[in-house]
């Protein structure tokens, strides 16, 4: 990621525009690539993809687009929402993990193990993303941060094996 990136994150925080219109924002040049293009493109005028950000995003979102575009960073638009997400994060104490499992955790489950993650990384809350994986056998894996703690059956098989092999 580039400073430029996180630079314009940033400023795109600062700006106090709603996370949803960011998302939204987002998700429309995800789902338009042609969008994107035309945007990033030397070919395109200035007042023409003026005139595409005023049709097409939200008003909000209007100056940050064209500042972009007029410096020709748009290219790094996607670089810019993965650092306004780390940074929005990092700003609302947000905890970004994702919790691997062989079997579907029950409500009070995914309460327990958000309580233990805010509390080993300090954090005043968990966003926690759901992942099937039958191969694991039993068991979970959570990935948060740098860290991934593995109670997976097949974890602690590859353990078992390993310490044998050691021997």
């Amino acid at each position: 990621m580039t400073q430029t990136a996180i630079n314009y994150a940033k400023v795109l925080y600062e700006l106090n525009i709603s996370k949803k219109i960011i998302d939204d924002s987002q998700e429309l040049l995800s789902l338009v690539p042609e969008l994107k293009d035309t945007l990033i493109s030397p070919i395109v005028s200035k007042q023409k993809k003026h005139d595409i950000i005023e049709k097409i995003f939200p008003k909000e979102m209007h100056n940050f687009f064209m500042v972009l575009c007029d410096y020709q960073s748009m290219e790094v638009i996607d670089q810019i929402f993965v650092a306004y997400k780390n940074y929005y994060n990092e700003q609302n104490s947000i905890l970004e993990a994702k919790l691997i499992y062989a079997a579907v955790p029950n409500e009070e489950q995914l309460n327990k193990i958000k309580e233990i993650l805010m509390s080993k990384h300090h954090k005043s809350q968990v966003e926690l993303s759901l992942v099937e994986d039958p191969s694991l056998i039993g068991g979970f894996i959570i990935e948060a941060g740098n860290f991934e703690t593995d109670w997976s059956i097949r974890g602690r098989l590859k353990q078992l094996q390993q310490s044998l092999v050691r021997r």
